[in-house]
C-alpha cells in the first residue's frame, strides 16, 4: 500500500503514475474569476475531476463558444471531455484530484 498526502505545491503536480497507462494529479486552479480565463483546453481522452477541498468552478464548453460555469460539489465525480478550465472564486482554497491517461494530447483555444 502507498499513501500520498495531498499537499499542493503549485498549479499542477502528478503524484502517481501507473505504468504509462494513467496518472493522478493535484490541481489548484491559478485563476480567481471567470474574467481571468483567456483560454480553454481539450484533451484526446476524458479526465476525471474530484473536489478534495475548498471551492472550484469548472468552466466548460462543448464548442468553444457557449461557456458554462459549473461549481464543483463535494462527493461528485466530474468526467470532462469537452473544452475546459477552472477557477477558485475570489482566490479561496480549492484543490482538485485529477485522473487522466498518460501521454494525453492537449489542444488550446484562445478566448476573447
Amino acid at each position: 500500500m502507498q499513501e500520498i498526502e495531498i499537499k499542493p505545491k503549485g498549479r499542477w503536480e502528478v503524484v502517481f503514475q501507473e505504468a504509462d497507462k494513467w496518472q493522478c494529479g493535484i490541481y489548484v486552479p491559478e485563476f480567481t474569476s471567470m474574467e481571468e480565463i483567456t483560454w480553454l483546453e481539450k484533451h484526446d481522452a476524458p479526465e476525471l475531476f474530484y473536489l478534495v477541498r475548498g471551492s472550484v468552478v469548472l468552466v466548460i464548453s462543448p464548442d468553444g463558444k457557449e461557456i458554462r460555469e459549473v461549481p464543483m460539489r463535494e462527493g461528485v465525480i466530474y468526467i470532462v471531455d469537452e473544452w475546459h478550465n477552472a477557477y477558485r472564486p475570489r482566490g479561496v482554497e480549492g484543490t482538485v484530484l485529477v485522473i487522466e491517461r498518460v501521454g494525453i494530447s492537449t489542444q488550446y483555444l484562445k478566448l476573447k
